[in-house]
Formats: structure tokens, sequence, C-alpha cells
């Protein structure tokens, strides 16, 4: 199971005895057991009450991520009581006997950690991700979270509203509608075919009683897997581990196992009806599970047929027949055996014909075995992904917790990729022929109201059985650190790298002063375009050879364009530095915006915008800065409108690339394992001869409407829920308060703000609120933010400008002003924990006039602004005579 197949697996859903001594146990594993990267698995021991810990190292950053895996998921629970474990990861954090409700987050965000659960059909994962030097306080509170929480009766009442707005949330979300349809209609017997969220009838009957029942069966020592990985020293761990832990007692395991599914012997096909403006497709094959052989075969397929642009599906079905907006397959192989899932979107007129050739190609996996370079990129993109996880603790301890929970080797990832690397093509046709037939497959579809005629179950029987027999046919026939150095090239470029031994990767970003701000007006979405082709055709290389190029390299690269600028970011392994850097000058430097990729291109932002449109979040937001921004082109959306995307050509593509693309408006960042003097000669190679545009003109700072008064925008939509924004005139990037209303935001949200916890826990308004400061090269903004209930709607919007008032007349305390400046710093620490993630800081911060050195200046920034500093901000922005409101209404 690859790393992409375990991510997915994490987040597609997410959703006693007596004490004794520790006894040590593979504890051998210390001694030189290393992984993909050079990380070690430094132990496993099991402590005397049975709970077993495994602790990896990982120096590259100096944050650790603890985890608690409870082997306890939606499998376990009772079918009348389904979304219990969801119900229960909710409540962990709502008080124990030594800390009350929201105490438990705040004391994580005021030491500048996260903290979190999420909950899966197997597990739940309760975890903390904070600087090393605190881990002793980590551990303390998982362990008191996971001994002696009190599930208070009045917070239960309170947090299960807040799951049925989750449930809500959910049944307006038209993909997450589908992928819990073909979930239920795969599984009919195996709970994989409840959604882990569970139902609202069986939410609201499960009870305190339930709820500790259940607790106290699965929630043991002997059930649970404690994960320490990152800046840790395993010997001086191992007693504050013993300490926070061997206290919770222990008792024997209940009886237990889910039933096994039977043997699927036709095609199931469940089609609905929903306020959609695409067609969804969910398309699922029973496979094996994560402890089944053919595993690893059925890993390397999935990423055949469905990963990236060389993948099948992609070059077939979108790019060569323009069929979907998107489409992709990833192989889900969890403790039981799971299911091979294809998702596309789409126009719905186009459903039937894109299903037909989605099966045919997949089939045809079944008919023939892969081509050899096919393979070797499947195999190369699993190990990479693998090196790449290793630059955060976070997905380095998903790994470890995933594997020791599953199969109890949690340094599996060394056998499988063994596994992978043995794998063979005819190892590929077996599994897809084993699972790979009409029989064993089952299609969801949502289609928007009155259009379900397009895609009957008969018609797609019909579909499968014909794409089977066409395609049978075809068939016949560790490091150190170094400096950060900046250097002006002749031409005007401003080249910053970043030098990290840590591991070997190494990320680009080459960004231009433009975007949404350089649009001409009428032509919405022409940057977004001109930057998604710079990967789509160059002088030397058409865009199927670059795809190549980039995934035989198991490479990334792609353009972005946002509000204030566009250009182009790669990552790729340090061995192929040359290769990858060469093509990325290649990219930036003489794309030919090719008119048939133009083309295809225009019908994915069209279907982009279409599925906007069912984002209810990015709706509302796209309401907000319509109203609040008016004439300023912060405005419009960054992917332009129907109307403009239509009627961009290729001249204005290249015109707007050619208006920005000059050396002086340019900045390149590089961060990873490479020699600093290397990259920058490797830039002035690629660079230095590229050359200024006599016509280039910078393009200089535009004025923010001023707009006095209230300004409000509604606009009506079929919902289950009603979501809204208030939002105020904020700070530039430049702008000396930008830090003091950033921690304004930061008080106020989170799971230990006032927000949290007077809106959704004492009042059940809402599963998202949450409030931020945007800051922008121009004025950005400040905004308040939540969905709830559409009945609930007049009472969140007036709850919420009454805790506006409160801040803008009293200001924050000082304890929330305090655990926002902790919080703001360990997270800001977590986000650098790629070299992806520095290269994009170091360009974006040289770009927006604040200098690279603001990437390292940050938290000592944050740390100098006073809470009286933060108070006046309030008191400026937070005006009760000037503000918006955006509201997408529901039912």
């Amino acid at each position: 199971m690859g790393h992409r197949t375990i991510l997915a697996i994490f987040f597609a859903w997410a959703a006693c005895g007596g004490v004794g001594v520790a006894r040590a146990e593979a504890f051998g594993d210390a001694d030189g057991k290393t992984a993909a990267g050079g990380a070690k698995l430094i132990g496993k021991f099991t402590l005397g009450n049975g709970l077993t810990v495994v602790i990896r190292e990982n120096h590259s950053s100096p944050v650790v991520a603890v985890q608690v895996w409870v082997k306890a998921g939606s499998t376990t629970e009772p079918e009348e009581h389904a979304g219990m474990s969801h119900i229960l990861e909710h409540m962990a954090f709502k008080g124990t006997k030594r800390r009350g409700p929201g105490q438990i987050a705040r004391e994580v965000e005021g030491l500048g950690g996260e903290i979190n659960a999420y909950t899966s059909f197997d597990q739940t994962v309760y975890h903390i991700t904070i600087s090393g030097r605190y881990l002793e306080n980590a551990l303390d509170i998982l362990a008191d979270t996971l001994g002696d929480s009190v599930f208070d009766a009045d917070e239960l009442a309170r947090e299960k509203e807040v799951v049925l707005e989750e449930l809500r949330m959910n049944e307006d979300n038209p993909g997450r509608v589908n992928g819990k349809a073909m979930f239920r209609e795969a599984f009919r017997v195996h709970p994989y075919g409840r959604p882990v969220i569970g139902y609202d009838n069986t939410i609201r009957q499960t009870t305190r009683d339930d709820l500790v029942a259940y607790f106290s069966r699965y929630y043991y020592p002997g059930n649970m897997v404690l994960v320490i990985t990152g800046d840790v020293d395993p010997v001086k761990a191992r007693p504050l581990i013993e300490k926070a832990f061997l206290p919770i007692r222990t008792h024997e395991a209940p009886p237990g196992g889910a039933p096994g599914e039977p043997l699927q012997k036709e095609t199931r096909v469940v089609v609905q009806e929903r306020d959609a403006k695409r067609a969804y497709l969910d398309i699922g094959f029973h496979g094996p599970s994560m402890r089944d052989g053919e595993v690893f075969s059925w890993d390397l397929l999935s990423m055949i047929l469905g990963s990236g642009q060389t993948s099948r599906l992609y070059h077939e079905v979108k790019d060569a027949r323009g069929l979907v907006d998107s489409v992709s397959a990833y192989a889900y192989t969890p403790k039981d055996p799971g299911v091979l899932i294809v998702s596309a979107t789409g126009a719905p007129d186009k459903a039937k014909e894109a299903l037909g050739e989605i099966l045919r190609q997949t089939f045809r996996l079944a008919a023939a075995p892969p081509k050899g370079e096919e393979l070797a990129r499947a195999k190369t993109s699993t190990e990479s992904d693998f090196v790449y996880s290793l630059e955060s603790q976070g997905s380095l301890a998903r790994h470890v917790g995933f594997f020791e929970t599953t199969l109890g080797d949690a340094g599996f990832e060394q056998k499988y990729l063994q596994k992978i690397r043995a794998v063979t093509a005819d190892d590929i046709v077996a599994a897809a022929r084993k699972y790979l037939t009409p029989e064993n497959l089952t299609v969801a579809a949502v289609v928007p109201r009155g259009e379900s005629g397009m895609i009957s179950g008969e018609a797609v029987r019909k579909i499968a059985t014909e794409a089977y027999r066409e395609a049978m046919k075809e068939a016949g026939g560790e490091g150190k650190r170094g400096a950060v150095v900046k250097e002006v090239l002749e031409n005007g470029i401003r080249v910053i790298v970043r030098e990290d031994r840590a591991i070997p990767v190494v990320a680009v970003e080459a960004g231009f002063l433009g975007g949404l701000r350089g649009e001409p007006e009428g032509k919405g979405g022409v940057s977004a375009i001109a930057a998604e082709m710079l990967t789509k055709g160059t002088r030397e290389r058409t865009a199927r050879e670059i795809s190549e190029a980039v995934e035989n390299m198991a490479a990334d690269l792609s353009g972005f364009s946002g509000r204030n600028s566009f250009g182009l970011r790669a990552r790729f392994m340090s061995r192929d530095f040359t290769a990858g850097f060469r093509l990325f000058a290649e990219s930036l430097r003489s794309p030919v915006f090719p008119v048939e990729e133009l083309e295809k291109k225009r019908r994915e932002v069209l279907g982009r915008l279409k599925l906007q449109k069912d984002d209810m979040t990015q709706s509302v937001f796209l309401l907000f800065l319509a109203t609040h921004y008016g004439g300023h082109p912060y405005a419009r959306n960054t992917l332009g409108t129907e109307e403009s995307v239509r009627g961009i050509t290729r001249e204005e593509v290249e015109g707007v690339y050619r208006r920005f693309a000059d050396p002086r408006n340019m900045v390149i960042a590089v961060s990873g394992d490479i020699g600093a003097q290397d990259a920058l000669s490797a830039v002035r190679e690629a660079f230095g001869d590229f050359p200024r545009r006599e016509e280039f003109v910078p393009l200089g700072p535009l004025p923010v409407p001023e707009g006095g008064g209230i300004r409000r925008a509604e606009e009506p939509r079929d919902k289950e829920q009603a979501h809204f924004v208030i939002g105020y005139t904020g700070a530039r990037f430049t702008d000396p308060d930008r830090y003091a209303l950033d921690i304004l935001g930061s008080a106020l949200a989170g799971q230990g703000g006032r927000l949290f916890t007077n809106l959704r826990d004492k009042k059940s308004l809402a599963y998202a609120v949450t409030s931020f400061s945007s800051e922008q090269v121009d004025p950005g903004f400040f905004a308040f933010y939540m969905g709830t209930s559409a009945d609930k709607r007049d009472g969140a919007i007036s709850d919420t400008l009454k805790e506006i008032s409160e801040v803008r007349m009293h200001g924050v305390t000082a304890e929330e002003f305090d655990r926002a400046k902790k919080y703001m710093v360990g997270t800001y620490e977590i986000g650098l924990q790629s070299n992806s993630a520095y290269a994009d800081k170091l360009m974006y911060n040289e770009l927006y006039g604040v200098g690279y050195e603001e990437t390292f200046r940050t938290p000592e920034k944050i740390e100098a602004v006073t809470l009286e500093e933060v108070n006046r901000s309030a008191a400026e922005v937070l005006r009760a005579d000037r503000y918006t409101i955006a509201i997408l209404g529901g039912k």
C-alpha cells in the first residue's frame, strides 16, 4: 500500500486490570535497523499493562509527533450505535478528572502545538504535534485523555449537535454523498459499508452510558499503540512514557471481529439526484487487504491506472478525450479486504461515455501486462513517496502507526518496498484478472436533479459488460543543515538558496508578481491558465513528454497562480537535480502554450468552476470577496468566470506570461539536499541570460475601495446548511500590524478559542467556525466564517456579531494572547518541516517585499507583539459600522 494510498485511507472518511512494570520487546531494532531515507526505527517495547510503544527518531526538524492509535473504529461498533467511535473522538478533549472542557486544547496550543483526533474504519487516532522539548507535556495530556476522560453528559449533548452539524455538512457535499453510497453498496455485510460518522438516528440515540461502556470495552492499553516520531531521545523518553501511561489499567481483550463480506456476484449500481452542477462517479472493485500477498501488485496496479498525468485514466479519459474534469484511482487496503476506487467528475451529459471509457481502461489491465515504463514509474513513485513523507513527523508517525496496528510490524515499510520492487508485469495481470470483473463492480453516481435518466442502473450494467468484452477482445491481439544565501543575478533575478542535507529531496520555486492583480479587465482566469500551461509544452518537448519526464523521476512539477503572483514549483530527489532543474528551467523559459492544450485546459477550468459551485465554503468566500472588494481585482475569482474563460485566446495567455515574466520581477528559491554554490551555479547557467523585456512595467499598488457602512450579499442555495462570512479590511504583507492581526485571529479560533468554545461547544451552532487574517499585497481582510444549519442561521450570525463586539470593546485576555502566540510559533515551525514549505516561504517573502529573512524571523516577530497592540488592532479593524457580510443560504 503506497504512501498516497495510506493517506487516502486516513483521510477519506475522517472520518481494567492490574498495572505492572514495563517489559522489553524487540528492542534490538535500535541497533542499526533503518528505513527509507536513513531514518532509524529506534525500538518497540511493551509496558506491563500491555501498551505497545514504538519510537522512531528523525532529527530533520525540532518537532515530535505523538500519536495514540486505538484499535477500535466504526467496524467495532454495534450497528444501532453507528458513529459511536467518532462521537468518542469528539468527546476526547472535553474534559478529564484533571482538566476541564477546552483546557486540553488551550494547554497544547499554549505550548505551540497542534492537537486533534480522527476516526477511521479500524482505528481511532489521537495525536499531538509539538516542539520536542514539550514531549512530556504531550504524553501527560494524551494519557490523561485516554485514561481519565469524564464524558460529561451536558458536553455530550452539545457535542452530538456538533456531530450532527458535521453530518449535515457532509450531506451538502455531492462527492462525499457519492463516496458513502459506493461503500454502502459494495459492503452490504461488512461494517465498511457504514459511514464512520454514523447516521442521524444512531447519533441521537447514543447515550453517555453507551459511550462509557464502549470506551471501557475497547480503550485499554492492550488495544492501543503509542507512536513517537521526530526529535526524540528514546532513552530519555522511556521513563516519561512509563510515568504517563503505566497507571492506565488494562483488561482482557473482548471477543469480536467483523463479519466477512460475501463474494459479490453481480454489478451493483446506485444513482442519486442532488443539488449539484456536475456528475460525480465512484467506481469500486473489491480487492485484497493490507495483510494479503496481492496487496503489492494491487497498489502498483492502482497507480498505473489512475495516479498522475501519465496514468491511463488521466491520459485517455481526461487528456485525450476530454470526458471528465478529474479522474483518479487508489487502492484502499485496510485490515480487512478493501476496494479499488476510481473517482471522476464531469459534465452530466458525458457521464455514460466517461464511465464506459474508464471501465475499458480498467479492464485492459486484466487483458494485457503493463508497459515496462508504466511499471517502472509506479515503482519509482511509490519509493519516492515514502522518502518525501519523511519530511513530516506526523506523516512518518502515520506510517508507523498504521503498519503496527494493522500488521504488528512498525518497520514494515522496508519489507513493503522490497516486495514492491519484486512485482512483475505478470503479477499485475494476475491481480487484475482476479478482481477486475463486471461481477465484482460497484458504481455510484450523483447527478444534478432531473438528470438521473442519463445513467440508469440498467445502462451501467450494459456498459460494464460491453467494456469488459471489448477489453478482453483487444487483448487477443542523516545530514547537516547549511547556510541560506542570496544572490542577485546581473539581469535582476533574486535567488535564495537554503541548504539542508537531512533528506535527499530538493524543492525549487520561481514566482513573478502578477496573478489576479495583473489580469486585464474581462480576462479573468488568464493568469491561472498561463501558469498551469507552463508544463503543457515547450520548444523542446510536448506536454506528454514533460509528464513522462516528471513521473520517470517521481518528481512534482506544476504551475501556480493566485491573487498576487504566478509561477512554477518543483520537487525531486536530489539524485535527479540536474535533470529535474533542466526541465524546470525549460518549462519556465520556453513555454509555447499549444492551442490544443489550451482547449484541454479551458475544458478543465470550466469544469472546476462548476465544481466550485458545489463547494459551499469556497462559494461563500467568493461571494464575500466580490462584495467586499468591488472594482478591485481581489473581487474576482482567480479561476475567472465561465464567460471570460471561454473567451481567452492563446495570444492572451502568452501575452500575460510575457507581460510579467521579466527577471526584474522574478524570485527563485531552492531548498534541500544540494550545496548552496552548486544550486547558485545551476541557476546562473539556466537563467543568467534570461532577457529583460523592454516593455516591462512593474505592477504598483492598486487602491482598495473604502466602502463605508455595512455591505451585505446573500445567495440562496438548496442545501441543509447556511454558510456566512463577516469580514473587515485587513493588512498588507508589509504592514507593521500584520502579526497583531494574525495573533488576534488565532486567539479567537482553534479548539481552545472563544469562538469554538462559545459558538460550537456551548451552543452547538456549527461544526466549522473560525477567524483569520489574510494579508495581501494590497490591503487584505480579516474574516469570521461559520457553517451552520439553515434554521440556526440568523441566531448564529447574531451571536457571532456579539462575539466580535465583545472583542472590539474589551479585547482578548492575557491567557488568550499567550496561547495564541505560542500556538502560532509552534504551528509555524511545524509548517516548515519540508523543503517545499521552505522554498515557498523564501520565495513569497522575497517577492512580496518583506525579504526572505522573514522566513526565519517570523517567530521572533510574533513574540515581539504586545497584548496592547493586538487589542488596539481589534478596536481599529473590527468596526461596528463598516464590515461586509456574505451569506450562502440553506433551505
